[in-house]
């Protein structure tokens, strides 16, 4: 469990103790299977120790049997039950016999963006039984399966859904989810965390983003609108200011590197077309900036 967390694990002494752990990390989240012996999992920690600890975890049991505590609440999970807590906040995990789980590990940012509240429903055993529940369970479970048969962007492209099902089945807990602006505020944060992981893409454009998304070009504008800009300009902007970043000295790049050969990694195959749009967001010619050594903004 030190994979997810810093958190302090006793088991219980027997020579047969075993445990397992099949993981996959795709973009920011991560999917695991884990199979142990009994043992309890404690965190006393207030604040994550880094971005990385920053996040949920929905867990559905697959065997055996799970108590979960936090915040003054708990839940006790059986096969088939589902429930998430705060890695970044105190919690303890019991866990009798031998038992086996699905931890679908989310960071708290993006939930908290498309559920009102949701660090008020850990510990809490979600509704699996029918609805959007049932088939959010059923779904984690083939997603478990399917662990280092599928690639990357193939698990990101079916988290998006685990995602906003998750959110679903935690705002029936109170019968309300999160309003259509944070349902809108999380499927952006989901598009932008794509765009920025393929800026050196060449291809990169609205029909692959839309794709890869499950949303329409045309809707993922009306997003993007809210915030005065557009998906493309989005783009544009964030390669420019990689660009930036890389010339001035402190992207990683090294100082041979021509202003062309920044400009091909960061998805630009048109020198003229690089230049004037650099010109026109700093006010001055890649060539210009780089001398500087410093961003002038």
């Amino acid at each position: 469990m030190r994979l997810f967390a810093d958190v302090q694990i006793s088991a219980i002494p027997r020579h047969d103790f075993f445990g397992k752990v099949l993981s996959q990390r795709f973009s920011d989240l991560r999917l695991s299977v884990i199979s142990a012996s009994e043992q309890s999992v404690d965190r006393r920690f207030r604040e994550a120790r880094s971005d990385y600890e920053d996040r949920y975890f929905a867990v559905l049991m697959l065997q055996g049997k799970q108590i979960i505590e936090q915040s003054g609440s708990h839940a006790i999970l059986e096969v088939g039950d589902m429930a998430i807590y705060d890695a970044t906040r105190p919690h303890s995990l019991r866990f009798e016999g031998q038992w086996q789980e699905v931890v679908f590990s989310i960071s708290r940012p993006i939930l908290n963006n498309l559920l009102v509240n949701a660090e008020d429903r850990v510990a809490t055993s979600l509704a699996v039984s029918q609805g959007v529940g049932n088939v959010l369970s059923s779904y984690l479970g083939a997603l478990g399966r399917q662990i280092g048969q599928l690639s990357a962007d193939e698990m990101t492209r079916l988290a998006d859904p685990a995602i906003s099902m998750l959110a679903m089945t935690l705002g029936g807990i109170n019968g309300s989810i999160g309003d259509s602006p944070h349902l809108r505020s999380g499927t952006l944060l989901r598009v932008k965390r794509y765009v920025n992981t393929h800026l050196h893409d060449p291809d990169l454009d609205a029909a692959m983003i839309a794709s890869a998304s499950g949303l329409s070009a045309r809707y993922i504008n009306k997003l993007f609108a809210a915030e005065g800009t557009s998906l493309i300009r989005y783009v544009l902007l964030k390669r420019l200011d990689r660009c930036a970043h890389a010339l001035s000295g402190t992207g990683g790049a090294r100082t041979v590197d021509s202003i062309a050969d920044i400009a091909l990694r960061w998805g630009f195959n048109d020198m003229s077309h690089f230049s004037r749009a650099f010109k026109k967001r700093f006010g001055v010619t890649p060539r210009e900036w780089r001398k500087e050594g410093v961003p002038k903004r």
